[in-house]
């Protein structure tokens, strides 16, 4: 298993390593706006460092499907399927390479901003003085609140959930290269299908229970993502091994 998820590691490098340089120009800009008080570099390398962010955690887990995608419908990697391995530890590998990407990926961003706001509050007071500030905003212009503890699982449960949305796609793609191959529409019929379990699993979260400790609600939430991700994992797995032909 090791052996493939360095595989799938190795087809995807050359992506993060540009989205790392990006990063890193992005926050060297941030760094001359704090320390040389350059308010336009400043700006810049904020909206850059939070586009890195989105756009860097939206493109692992899409250049993830667009690779299984190649997989399955190309030559490129028909000596992966001639292996001796089965094709749930194919997968599995893709799966757990993605989702450590993201997770990782996350995880980098969320201590790379926590340093750059320690960075930054320094010349206005401090840490507590600036999540005071916004908290206080977002409580007055939107009523909402949070604690940083809070925000971390807000954050975090959004990765799980493009994890969920991200095997959900791979379970799409597998449909359309197997029971749907060779079918007018195989690829609009995939996509609904993606549609149709996304609004089930949307609705399958909605019914996870409000606690009073909004973090343990937040580990609920995540622990019920990685639930119905293994499930999907699971059926991907069995279509892949049953009705694939590579």
């Amino acid at each position: 298993m090791l052996k493939l998820m360095k595989y799938e590691l190795r087809k995807t490098a050359f992506s993060k390593l540009v989205l790392l340089v990006i990063t890193a120009v992005a926050e060297i800009a941030f760094l001359i706006g704090v320390f040389w008080k350059k308010d336009n570099i400043l700006a810049m390398g904020i909206i850059f460092l939070v586009m890195c962010t989105i756009f860097g955690v939206i493109y692992i887990g899409i250049e993830s499907v667009n690779v299984l995608h190649r997989d399955l419908n190309t030559k490129q990697s028909y000596m992966l399927f001639l292996t001796p391995k089965s094709s749930y530890q194919i997968l599995g590998a893709k799966i757990l390479e993605n989702g450590i990407s993201i997770i990782m990926a996350g995880a980098f961003f969320a201590a790379l901003a926590a340093i750059d706001v320690t960075v930054a509050t320094l010349y206005i007071g401090g840490l507590k003085e600036m999540i005071n500030l916004v908290s206080s905003f977002m409580e007055v212009n939107w009523s909402v609140t949070f604690t940083p503890a809070e925000a971390a699982f807000y954050f975090f449960g959004l990765l799980a959930s493009w994890i969920v949305f991200i095997v959900n796609a791979d379970l799409s793609v597998i449909l359309s290269a197997s029971v749907l191959a060779g079918k007018k529409g195989s690829g609009i019929a995939g996509f609904l299908i993606f549609l149709v379990i996304s609004s089930v699993i949307g609705k399958l979260l909605d019914l996870i229970p409000v606690l009073k400790s909004m973090e343990l609600t937040f580990v609920l939430y995540i622990a019920a993502s990685f639930a119905i991700a293994a499930v999907l994992y699971v059926i991907s797995g069995w279509i892949m091994e049953k009705k694939l032909s590579v």
